[in-house]
């Protein structure tokens, strides 16, 4: 099947640790390599559409996870952008068998915080859905008349890229709310 990640090739204890490199946005990768949170927040902001894929990704994960424990099985995913993977073997898409996500939700769960070697994916996955929380927070303030203050602290990204926060909020309540 084309698109799918084989990592046959490589040794069973860095299989793991190699999908999750693989699976880094192509246009990120070495944002996420170098870990600059600050600019994959930019780029996250200019970039709704791939944050709210990197929500969908892991509810998925955690999905084919809850089948695994379960005995069950579940279905391959297509990964909704351009991986490293895709772009260094000249593909269009990638898609992730159910084995492999199951064996990257743990391998994103077993190397999280605090932990010195932190998973790629769930370092990308920390940025998008705190983003996503504080955006979530500030509609949920402003539809009921509260003070926010979070989403003012990130303003000087917004003023930074001469974005309108406002404007921003409504794209994204357009894309994470609406498109349903």
């Amino acid at each position: 099947m084309s698109g799918v990640i084989n990592l046959r090739n490589i040794d069973n204890t860095e299989q793991s640790k190699e999908l999750d490199r693989l699976l880094i946005p192509n246009e990120i990768y070495d944002l996420t390599l170098q870990k600059d949170t600050e600019a994959i927040e930019k780029y996250f902001i200019l970039n709704l559409d791939l944050m709210a894929q990197f929500v969908g990704f892991n509810s998925t994960l955690k999905k084919a996870n809850s089948l695994a424990s379960e005995r069950k099985c579940g279905c391959f995913y297509k990964i909704p952008w351009i991986t490293r993977w895709a772009y260094e073997n000249n593909q269009k898409k990638t898609i992730l068998l159910f084995n492999q996500q199951v064996k990257e939700y743990r391998y994103m769960i077993r190397y999280w915080y605090p932990s010195p070697e932190i998973s790629y994916m769930r370092y990308l996955s920390a940025i998008a859905l705190n983003l996503f929380l504080i955006i979530k927070r500030y509609i949920y303030n402003t539809n009921n008349n509260l003070v926010c203050s979070e989403i003012q602290c990130k303003k000087n990204i917004f003023d930074s890229l001469g974005i309108n926060y406002v404007n921003f909020v409504n794209n994204f309540y357009n894309i994470f709310y609406l498109r349903k």
